[in-house]
């Protein structure tokens, strides 16, 4: 017969493994969130000359990870599908309101420490449709937050005893599909509208750069580029630039993009996805 105190450290040894496997499983569906979230915002926010383009992934990133370990962890603990599904219930919850604040409220807070002139010109008024803005997040989070809490114990348990790598590594997969969907869909709630925003102009800024020496450019194809948005700062135009939105209204419709030539900060109208008008901006 297997001694007593044997037993107990097989069964300390499986418990301390089913938690550490659900402390992993969390952390992988914050993380997939995150990068399908604010990832991919930030790498095309990089690539036209954003201001700050990684910092809301980077905070969405920490967020999301420890918040999502904490849920798993809790599950494997209490060894509950229930408590399981409440607690990422709760997660998702704080996932849907993170979607909303981080790109309306925390970013545009942390730039303005980081860059106190931008931040002087930022305009984020109080946006009276946050709480509609949280709820329609809250529905495309929530059926997949649903899915991953009350499926981790049934998919995390096989995980612990496997032998092999693939087994082990299934439950994450999993997870991180499941998430990675939900962060598709919330990433067209406020992200792509302010991406798109500042995308456009950055390539219609670009497209002038390309043609400042070119007498004999294509009217239509610079009404095409809206390249006429810039005559009035056509002098501050240059190639090194940074994008940041200065403001918005409440249907995304309309931005004011500020750009930052050298010491230059320019703002300009982007209706539609379209640069309009753009003007320096003085007595700064």
């Amino acid at each position: 017969m297997k001694p007593l105190n044997d037993d107990e450290t097989t069964r300390n040894k499986i418990l301390r493994l089913k938690r550490k496997f659900g402390l992993t499983y969390g952390a992988a569906a914050g993380f997939a969130f995150a990068v399908t979230s604010w990832g991919w915002d930030g790498y095309i926010l990089s690539a036209s000359h954003a201001y700050f383009p990684w910092l809301m992934f980077l905070i969405g990133l920490s967020i999301c990870v420890v918040f999502g370990a904490i849920s798993g962890w809790l599950t494997a603990r209490f060894q509950s599908s229930l408590l399981g599904i409440l607690f990422w219930v709760i997660t998702a919850a704080g996932f849907a309101w993170l979607m909303i604040a981080l790109p309306l409220q925390i970013n545009p807070a942390i730039v303005s420490k980081l860059d106190p002139q931008l931040g002087a010109l930022l305009t984020y008024a109080n946006d009276g449709e946050f709480m509609f803005r949280f709820g329609a997040s809250l529905i495309w989070v929530f059926p997949f937050m649903l899915i991953v809490g009350a499926t981790q114990l049934s998919i995390t348990e096989p995980a612990v005893f496997s032998t092999s790598f693939f087994g082990k590594i299934v439950p994450l997969f999993f997870c991180a599909v499941v998430m990675g969907l939900s962060g598709m869909f919330t990433d067209s709630l406020i992200n792509m509208h302010f991406r798109d925003a500042v995308t456009a102009l950055d390539a219609t800024i670009q497209f002038v750069v390309d043609n400042q020496n070119n007498e004999n450019i294509d009217p239509a194809l610079s009404r095409q580029m809206h390249a006429r948005a810039l005559w009035e700062v056509d002098e501050q135009v240059q190639e090194s630039r940074k994008l940041f939105v200065g403001s918005y209204d409440e249907y995304f419709g309309e931005f004011h993009v500020l750009v930052k030539f050298s010491d230059q900060w320019v703002d300009c109208l982007v209706l539609y996805n379209q640069p309009n008008t753009c003007h320096l901006i003085t007595g700064e």
